[in-house]
């Protein structure tokens, strides 16, 4: 996470031109919207950025909700977003209050805007926020039968995914799911039907995860089912 100094934070609407401007006050649902701040280029490059909570009720939390990173580049590729760190309760007006999930998925779905085709949403579900996402990758559930997969199969960030757990000499950081928007029409064919084919599988054996994983996964794997089934216009029953 790089530093919180003021000084090296600017209102994204301060600034002449930036890709994170097209969600600055984003309504996400119940009177909430969003505050973006530009910080620090890293080193390759990437701009830091923090999102706050805003509420017409009792103005700015006094936190941030998450912390990341965007890129920009000439390929598909090099066109990405980040969530670093999220952070599911945070102060506000003097309590303590949790993300609701109608504006988890919101700021998911903000966030997924900014992707272009070919480029990736990555998402980390190390903070406890994430932890029901953590348990159900750990059972082999597939990444967009689980909540947080499934926000990014919504925002549109979901063609496939590659689950990033395994950290090599610790420069990765948190555990992150990276979700890839498709390059065209027929790429999001061929992929949906590969994750039709993996979904309707582990519906065949979602007994086998521990009861609160099935309990969260099995209505996100049918819903996800349901609507690659109508978006591929393949009816029920057998892919071949």
């Amino acid at each position: 996470m790089p530093s919180t100094r003021a000084d090296l934070w600017r209102p994204v609407d301060t600034l002449p031109v930036h890709p994170m401007r097209e969600i600055e006050g984003a309504i996400m649902g119940n009177g909430v919207r969003l505050r973006v701040e530009v910080g620090p280029k890293n080193h390759v490059g990437s701009d830091y950025f923090r999102i706050t909570l805003v509420t017409d009720l009792h103005g700015p939390a006094d936190e941030p909700v998450c912390f990341g990173l965007i890129n920009r580049g000439a390929y598909p590729g090099f066109n990405w977003v980040e969530v670093t760190d999220f952070q599911g309760r945070f102060p506000l007006a003097g309590e303590t209050v949790e993300v609701p999930e109608g504006i988890d998925g919101a700021l998911v779905k903000a966030l997924g805007r900014l992707v272009p085709p070919g480029g990736h949403l990555m998402m980390e579900y190390d903070s406890r926020h994430r932890a029901m996402t953590a348990r159900a990758l750990a059972q082999r559930v597939p990444p967009a039968a689980t909540p947080l997969g499934g926000m990014m199969f919504a925002a549109q960030c979901g063609t496939w995914f590659t689950d990033w757990y395994i950290s090599e000499g610790g420069r990765e950081g948190a555990r992150k799911l990276q979700g890839f928007r498709a390059v065209d029409a027929a790429h999001a064919e061929r992929r949906g039907r590969e994750m039709l084919d993996g979904l309707e599988a582990f519906l065949g054996r979602a007994k086998d995860c521990d009861w609160d994983v099935q309990a969260a996964c099995i209505p996100i794997a049918q819903a996800t089912v349901t609507a690659l089934r109508a978006r591929l216009a393949v009816p029920d029953g057998p892919l071949r």
